[in-house]
């Protein structure tokens, strides 16, 4: 009896040891962070043998541009993003300390990670899509502009929506110097948005540019946002 005890509890040991060693399934992983008005997060995580064994994370601009981190002007963010990668492999988790000084950045990389193991598990979520604020930009038009959105996702479906115009210069364009007509197609795009298959809204007329440029805009927010 005692040998057979001493057994079975070489095999518990043994099964929880695999266990522990393999919860997630090999491969890379990718995942974003909801975004903020001024920047969204992004996690590249590597699993083999079941570990996490590296990160790579980087950060984007309210112009969905990646931060160059010798010139952002903020060098706790350029810390966060070098650093904290080795406590996600260190910790096996999405689970780091919050560099003071770039507590958006932290959040977001830690949020990011924890979706990208959520890819990483196995197990499926039953939604396409995280519920979140995911930014996605457009392509460049011919004029040199492209659109950025932000588009706020809850049970798969798009609850809310708003956009800026990048310009070619790299400055926003301000709403008011849009005009009676491309302000209306704008507010028409919205509504159309939240009521139709997110990313395939139909041409607005006298708007084909701006409804082509802003679904493949959100096509590319749902491309960041998918659970897949």
């Amino acid at each position: 009896m005692k040998k057979l005890s001493l057994l079975l509890a070489i095999v518990l040991v043994f099964s929880f040891s695999v266990l522990s060693h393999a919860q997630y399934i090999d491969g890379t992983y990718e995942a974003w962070s909801d975004a903020s008005d001024k920047s969204i997060q992004y996690a590249k995580v590597f699993i083999e043998d079941g570990k996490l064994v590296a990160v790579i994370l980087r950060e984007f601009t309210d112009k969905m541009v990646e931060k160059d981190w010798t010139t952002y002007p903020w060098p706790e963010a350029g810390e966060a993003a070098r650093t904290l990668g080795l406590q996600f492999v260190e910790n096996q988790a999405a689970v780091a300390d919050i560099v003071t000084g770039a507590t958006g950045s932290s959040k977001g990389f830690i949020q990011a990670v924890e979706r990208a193991l959520v890819k990483a598990s196995g197990e499926q979520p039953a939604n396409k899509y995280f519920d979140g604020v995911f930014m996605g930009r457009s392509e460049v038009a011919s004029r040199g502009y492209y659109k950025v959105v932000w588009v706020t996702i809850k049970d798969d479906k798009i609850v809310d929506f708003k956009a800026q115009r990048v310009l070619a210069d790299g400055t926003i364009q301000d709403p008011a110097e849009y005009g009676w007509p491309l302000e209306m197609a704008r507010e028409s795009y919205k509504n159309a948005a939240l009521e139709s298959e997110p990313g395939y809204v139909d041409i607005i007329s006298g708007a084909t540019g701006l409804t082509e440029m802003s679904n493949i805009a959100v096509r590319d927010a749902l491309d960041r946002a998918s659970t897949r």
